[in-house]
C-alpha cells in the first residue's frame, strides 16, 4: 500500500507501482484485524492502472476464497473499487492473488530435493543480496553428450497462476513413475521457480529492485537475476557434448496461451511444440488454451534469447488470471508428461542434428 486513510469503518487505500512506465498489474495484500462486528468498507484507488485480480480472502489458514462479487463494485472503469467485508472474529488477509513467497518456495525445493534426490544450488543473488536457487538433475549413467532442459518462473510477482502451473508440471517431472525416471536417466534439468525474489517480497507489479522488467532483460543482461541464469546457460554453451533441447518460461495474462516459435521457425528439435501440444489437447477435456505463434522479434525476453542463441523450442507458458486452480495444477501434470513423452521420442543426437 502506497497510502492508508484510516476512518470510522471506513478505509481509503492507494496503490501505486515501484516506478513507471509499467505493464498494468496492481498488486496487493494487506491484514484486517477487526475491532468490532460491523461491515468494513475498503476503497482501493489504483493510480496508474485499472482493476485486474478479483479480491480473495484469507483467514490465514493458507485457504484462500474469492470475495464475493456482491461485495465488490468497480467504479471510474476499474481505477478504484470498493470492498464491503464482513469483519468476523478474527484478523484475515484480502490479496490481489494468492500469496506464494520466498519461504513457501524455499521449503517447497527443499523437499522435492530431497524426495527426488536432486541438486538445490545457489546460482546468483538479487538487487537486495536473496540467493536465487535451482534444482539441478543429472543422469546417473555418464553420457557423452549431454542434453539440457530449462524451466524458469515468477520473473513477473503478481503471476501466481504461471507458479501454480509450474509446481506440479515439475513435481510430475520429478516424481517416482517409469516415464519421469526414464526422462531423468537422459535429460539434464534445470529449474529456477523463483526468478525475482526481491519483486515478491516487495509486491512489485512488474519489475526488480532496479525498476527493471527482467523479461526485458534477456540481452543486455544487466541484472544479477537474469545474469544468474545466463551464467548456466553459457556453462551449456561452452560444452561442445551439451545441447539444450527445449525451454519453458512460466508467466499468466487473461487467459491460457502459450507463446511459441511459428510453424515455418526450424527447433531443434522439430515439431515438438505442434506434436506435444496437439498430444495434450486430446487429454484435456474442458481446458481451453492457444497457441500463439510469434515471429523473433527484438524484444529481450527469454523466449527470443534461447530460441536465437540455442535454435531449441522455447515457449512462454501463459495461465490466465482466472483460471480455475484445480484445472491448473491438472492441466501442468498433462503438459509435463507429454512434453516428457515427446522428447524422449526424439530420435537420434542432438548434437547432429545441430550439425555440430
Amino acid at each position: 500500500m502506497s497510502d492508508c486513510n484510516a476512518r470510522t469503518k471506513k478505509f481509503k487505500i492507494r496503490i501505486d507501482p515501484e516506478n513507471k512506465p509499467i505493464n498494468p498489474s496492481p498488486w496487493y495484500a494487506f491484514r484486517v484485524t477487526p475491532k468490532t462486528q460491523d461491515e468494513i468498507e475498503i476503497v482501493i484507488k489504483y493510480s496508474d492502472a485499472r482493476h485486474r485480480y478479483r479480491p480473495k480472502r484469507s483467514e490465514g489458514d493458507g485457504v484462500w476464497r474469492l470475495v464475493d462479487e456482491d461485495r465488490v463494485k468497480l467504479r471510474r472503469k476499474g481505477k478504484s473499487v470498493t470492498l464491503t467485508l464482513e469483519p468476523g472474529t478474527a484478523p484475515f488477509i484480502i490479496a490481489a492473488q494468492e500469496m506464494l513467497i520466498g519461504e513457501a518456495y524455499e521449503t517447497w525445493e527443499k523437499d522435492i530435493a530431497a524426495r527426488a534426490r536432486l541438486t538445490r544450488e545457489t546460482i546468483g543473488s538479487s538487487v537486495e543480496g536473496r540467493e536465487i536457487t535451482a534444482l539441478f538433475s543429472a543422469p546417473q549413467t555418464a553420457r557423452d553428450e549431454k542434453e539440457y532442459v530449462l524451466f524458469i518462473g515468477r520473473q513477473h510477482p503478481p503471476e501466481l497462476t504461471g507458479a501454480f502451473a509450474m509446481l506440479p508440471f515439475l513435481e510430475t517431472v520429478f516424481a517416482d513413475t517409469q516415464l519421469a525416471k526414464a526422462f531423468r536417466e537422459r535429460f539434464h534439468i534445470i529449474a529456477v521457480p523463483l526468478m525475482n525474489p526481491d519483486g515478491v517480497a516487495n509486491g512489485h507489479w512488474r519489475h526488480n529492485m532496479n525498476g527493471v522488467d527482467l523479461n526485458r532483460d534477456w540481452g543486455p543482461f544487466t541484472q544479477p537475476e537474469t545474469r544468474a541464469v545466463k551464467a548456466t546457460l553459457d556453462d551449456i554453451a561452452a560444452d561442445a557434448n551439451s545441447a539444450l533441447r527445449l525451454m519453458f518460461d512460466f508467466h499468466a495474462t487473461n487467459r491460457n496461451v502459450f507463446y511459441t516459435q511459428t510453424q515455418e521457425d526450424v527447433t531443434r528439435p522439430p515439431n515438438f511444440t505442434q506434436d506435444w501440444l496437439a498430444a495434450a489437447r486430446v487429454r484435456l477435456d474442458g481446458y481451453d488454451f492457444e497457441r500463439a505463434e510469434r515471429h523473433q522479434s527484438d524484444l529481450d525476453t527469454s523466449k527470443n534469447y534461447v530460441f536465437g542463441r540455442f535454435g531449441a523450442p522455447a515457449l512462454t507458458y501463459e495461465v490466465g488470471d482466472k483460471t480455475d486452480r484445480q484445472a491448473i495444477h491438472h492441466s501442468a501434470v498433462i503438459f509435463a508428461e507429454e512434453m516428457m513423452k515427446e522428447l524422449l521420442a526424439g530420435a537420434g543426437s542432438p548434437l547432429a542434428s545441430a550439425g555440430e
